[in-house]
């Protein structure tokens, strides 16, 4: 997988949406097709080094398939919720090229796959919502917030990856994920905000089997979700 070489103060110095208001930043999150993304990254300079194996773009290309069939089958479901399914398609997917907690800390390469693949992705997820009410710089700002990822945790694909290596069980596989997705899904209040930032916000990761087991705690009737 490629990598850039810049980091991300470089970023946040030439991309983020503040600087220069309503400027050309403000449009390549709101209205640039991924390929014009793509070349203004290397406008601005941004550098990468590395490879992308036939094996890596076909696991993108799924990962963007099935993120795609999930936008049409649950249009009238809040995104918010749809965080267990996304961590399930990245994991799933990630998976098949043997990748692991060890590259959680290659931010630059995790921040070069969110930026070169999955901007429109991003953009529905986290920006659409304030670009419909013509909110086009707070959209921006957003989008950029999980694309690029203000703060590490956030970065798009590694985000949901993090998860899915939490509570992926060696046995059971996906089995509590799809339970929290179905929670999720059919919940009318509440949300699960506090439990995804408790696992996304360190990087100690426990053991698999304990992670599991600690958070089927949540689908006991005598726990309240929060």
């Amino acid at each position: 997988m490629k990598s850039f070489k810049n980091n991300n103060e470089f970023f946040l110095n030439t991309l983020h949406p503040d600087v220069g208001e309503h400027t050309e930043n403000v449009n390549a999150f709101n209205i640039y097709t991924q390929d014009k993304f793509n070349t203004y990254l290397k406008k601005l300079g941004a550098d990468e080094i590395g490879t992308v194996t036939e094996k890596e773009m076909s696991v993108i290309e799924k990962i963007k398939e099935q993120i795609e069939k999930l936008k049409k089958e649950n249009q009238n479901v809040d995104k918010d919720r749809l965080e267990f399914d996304l961590a399930i398609i990245f994991h799933s997917n990630l998976k098949k090229l043997n990748w692991g907690r060890w590259l959680l800390d290659d931010y630059n390469m995790w921040r070069w796959l969110s930026m070169n693949y999955f901007l429109k992705e991003v953009l529905w997820r986290r920006g659409e919502e304030k670009k419909k009410k013509g909110l086009v710089a707070e959209s921006a700002k957003a989008t950029y917030d999980h694309l690029v990822g203000k703060r590490t945790r956030d970065i798009f694909p590694r985000r949901y990856f993090i998860i899915g290596e939490r509570l992926f069980d060696s046995e059971k596989k996906y089995e509590l994920l799809q339970k929290l997705s179905t929670l999720s899904k059919e919940s009318r209040s509440g949300g699960f905000g506090n439990l995804i930032s408790n696992m996304v916000d360190t990087k100690l990761l426990s053991p698999k089997d304990y992670v599991s087991k600690s958070f089927l705690k949540y689908f006991s009737p005598k726990e309240k979700v929060s």
